[in-house]
């Protein structure tokens, strides 16, 4: 009896260090544990190589600007203006570009993928220079030469932008604001209805060229730019070097566009299928390419 009295509570102690054992330690299968260790940087990785891609592409397209009667090559800007997708239509690994390192891009391009082609991008490119410009790409004639359909106009009823450049720029957003947009696209014609990014893809001044403050907007369908819309604090020639309120259109859409200043149509254009081409001011095309097989090992 003293034996078993003196071993019963022994076993029991046991018994319950080995429950508490159990109890405490964690509950751990294969798949629990591929959570808990992530394989670092693949998730990035793949938006690495199509940005990678998407900038070996545009690198090698050349824009030209006629002025004075002699032709320039201008500068690319040389981050992206914008990374974006569009699910809604199928279309990803999206990203805007601009040449113009002093004053209006010249030119807008974004460039994407539509999700059942991996080795076509789809580029669109704008004439947003107010002149005529051209391009090449990998050394040979690309862009024919055309005339920009982007023309400045005076912001409808605006006051006169301030001098000083902060106040400048706060009613420079607030005129921004009343732009609004729509398009009409498939399926049916349907109408969307676009939404202001509030962030600006591009800001620049330019004084000699009588820019005092600039900013470039888009129109978009979620994130996806259709309208780029210009908006500009002037004093040129043209209205006599007194400072005024200006802004300039340009598209990246195939679709029917239309846009409103303060609930009146100030903008509108047919779908890019009709005027669209590689001597026009807009052009949609493809470019096959083969996908990037990431770093060499």
């Amino acid at each position: 009896m003293t034996h078993r009295t003196l071993l019963a509570p022994a076993r029991a102690c046991l018994f319950t260090a080995a429950l508490l054992a159990v109890a405490t330690a964690p509950a751990k299968g294969p798949q629990d544990a591929k959570k808990d260790t992530p394989d670092k940087g693949t998730a990035a990785e793949p938006d690495e190589r199509y940005r990678r891609e998407a900038e070996r592409v545009v690198g090698g397209i050349e824009v030209q600007v006629l002025g004075d009667d002699k032709w320039a090559e201008v500068e690319r800007i040389e981050k992206p203006l914008l990374y974006y997708g569009d699910a809604t239509r199928e279309n990803d690994r999206g990203s805007v570009w601009g040449w113009g390192r002093t004053g209006r891009p010249v030119a807008v391009m974004e460039l994407y993928q539509n999700t059942a082609y991996r080795t076509r991008w789809v580029y669109a490119i704008c004439n947003t220079s107010g002149k005529k410009l051209r391009a090449r790409r990998g050394g040979e004639p690309w862009w024919g030469e055309n005339d920009s359909a982007s023309e400045l106009k005076d912001v409808p009823a605006a006051p006169a932008p301030p001098t000083d450049p902060a106040q400048r720029q706060r009613q420079l957003k607030l005129l921004a604001q009343k732009f609004t947009g729509h398009q009409f696209w498939d399926p049916d014609n349907s109408r969307y209805e676009l939404r202001r990014l509030d962030r600006p893809l591009h800001t620049y001044r330019d004084e000699a060229g009588g820019v005092l403050d600039g900013s470039l907007y888009t129109l978009a369908n979620g994130t996806n730019p259709e309208i780029l819309l210009f908006v500009e604090a002037r004093a040129d020639p043209e209205s006599g070097g007194k400072a005024v309120w200006r802004y300039a259109v340009g598209r990246l859409a195939h679709a029917e566009l239309h846009m409103e200043y303060d609930g009146k149509e100030v903008f509108n254009a047919p779908r890019g299928n009709r005027v669209s081409g590689r001597d026009k001011p807009y052009w949609l095309g493809f470019i096959n390419t083969a996908p990037d097989p990431g770093p060499e090992k």
